[in-house]
């Protein structure tokens, strides 16, 4: 009898805590607005497309990618600073239009500020099928 006893007990403490906890009110729903009004400061986001534009003056470039959230293309200005690591370039002067570059970035003080930009590279296009049998074809010279 005390099993039985035991074990209602323990299912009724399970159904409580399982109703206090739908009861609760996510911090989310309780204040909305707290939540959409406050920037995800230190959140890193990652995104790749080609590069548009390159302000020098402002140590900026304007990349093109495509966001699948909203399911469209879009553009965005990504300022770099001393500590951002570029690779595959020098310094962000030989970042050009046209490069596509992998940005990881973060939002500070309403900016955009990269983290790192990794600029693609270009690859040499491999010799065509003709040109290669032309090459084994030919006489060497003598």
């Amino acid at each position: 009898m005390k099993r039985y006893l035991l074990a209602i007990a323990m299912i009724g403490l399970a159904a409580i805590s399982a109703f206090a906890q739908e009861q609760q009110v996510p911090a989310e729903a309780a204040a909305p607005e707290a939540v959409q009004t406050a920037p995800a400061q230190s959140q890193e986001i990652s995104i790749y497309g080609e590069v548009k534009n390159v302000n020098m003056a402002a140590n900026s470039i304007t990349i093109q990618y495509y966001d699948y959230d909203s399911d469209e293309e879009k553009s965005i200005d990504i300022m770099a600073d001393a500590a951002t690591k570029i690779e595959n370039a020098k310094e962000i002067v030989d970042i050009k239009p046209g490069n596509w570059a992998d940005v990881i970035y973060s939002v500070k003080d309403g900016k955009n500020l990269a983290k790192s930009i990794i600029v693609e590279k270009e690859e040499e296009a491999p010799l065509e099928p003709a040109k290669i049998e032309e090459g084994l074809t030919q006489a060497p010279k003598q």
